[in-house]
């Protein structure tokens, strides 16, 4: 039986439009960062950080988080009418000490929030987010094993309290497996995902 998965839907449009005033210039060197697509006002951030799992003060590992704001005028007044804030949060570990990573995560969340009346206040939300997890089980620095959750939700624009109306929620789980040890995944296997929105 699958486990419910959850999934807290609470947005606090203030602190959203304060993050995209204040986030810093592109970081031109982060690769991995997600990259704009049309000439909207766009703003980047890159954060790494060491992980010492054990404590002995040799590294275990790396956590990298990408943020980009997004912000598209469409009818040219000035006012932002859409903002696409997307967080990368990768993650890889060296679970058995031999410097090559055995454990390799990544969580990918696209918030789209929609002020199409141009009111100032969002009109509506939609929230995806990607998580995947990667085992290195042969040691050649390459997943053997992945198994990614998406997870889709959207809803009506928030009321005073922050939380989303007539919210709709979708999930899907993927499994990969590396059956040849080439460093491709060859076969994936999808299911259902239960998901269940709760009061935060």
């Amino acid at each position: 039986m699958r486990t419910p998965q959850e999934a807290t839907l609470v947005f606090d449009k203030g602190a959203l439009m304060t993050f995209a005033d204040d986030t810093t210039e592109p970081d031109n060197d982060a690769d991995s960062a997600p990259r704009p697509t049309d000439d909207s006002i766009v703003r980047t951030e890159t954060e790494t950080h060491v992980i010492d799992v054990d404590g002995d003060g040799t590294p275990d590992g790396l956590h990298t988080t990408h943020t980009q704001v997004r912000e598209i005028d469409i009818d040219g007044d000035g006012v932002a009418d859409i903002v696409e804030t997307t967080r990368i949060e990768e993650t890889t570990i060296d679970a058995d000490g031999d410097g090559v990573p055995d454990v390799f995560t990544t969580v990918e969340t696209t918030e789209t929030v929609m002020d199409l009346d141009g009111d100032g206040e969002a009109d509506s939300v939609e929230i995806t987010e990607v998580r995947t997890v990667a085992h290195d089980i042969s040691g050649d620095g390459f997943p053997d094993v992945t198994r990614t959750d998406i997870i889709t939700a959207s809803g009506i624009a928030p009321d005073d309290d922050g939380e989303l109306e007539d919210v709709q929620v979708d999930g899907v789980r993927l499994y990969g497996i590396d059956s040849t040890g080439d460093g491709n995944i060859d076969h994936v296997v999808s299911e259902a995902l239960d998901v269940e929105v709760v009061d935060d």
